[in-house]
């Protein structure tokens, strides 16, 4: 992993992490006070709506968390990495497979097993 280049955009770290972050704050804050003072259905219909938006929107900011990991970590650490892919890359490919909790319990197992004298190629 010696020749790891910085692969990650500016532009995914909007995509994955900042616009999802305000997309939640702009649909519990907005969203609540619309719920309570305007719209006549009950508020229960708009928090189960928004919960059910807000896993696809926090599932896209932890990918986003993992991204500015990649970007700023430095190389010394990054360098380590026994796995191919990497374990941040190995992070994003579970939770985009097996969901938002799931996905992170596996990185973190993945994680745990970095060292020697485990190695080689895994997949989610």
């Amino acid at each position: 992993m010696k020749g790891q280049i910085r692969e990650i955009r500016i532009v995914d770290l909007w995509t994955y992490l900042f616009i999802p972050l305000l997309a939640l704050i702009a649909i519990w804050v907005g969203g609540t006070l619309l719920a309570i003072k305007v719209f006549p259905f009950p508020s229960w219909i708009f928090f189960v709506v928004a919960g059910v938006g807000s896993y696809f929107l926090i599932r896209r900011a932890a990918i986003g968390t993992v991204l500015a990991y990649k970007a700023w970590a430095p190389m010394e650490v990054r360098g380590r990495c026994r796995f191919e892919p990497t374990c941040s890359t190995y992070m994003i490919l579970a939770i985009k497979k097996f969901g938002l909790v799931y996905g992170i319990i596996k990185g973190i197992k993945r994680i745990k097993r970095c060292k020697p004298p485990n190695g080689g190629v895994d997949y989610p």
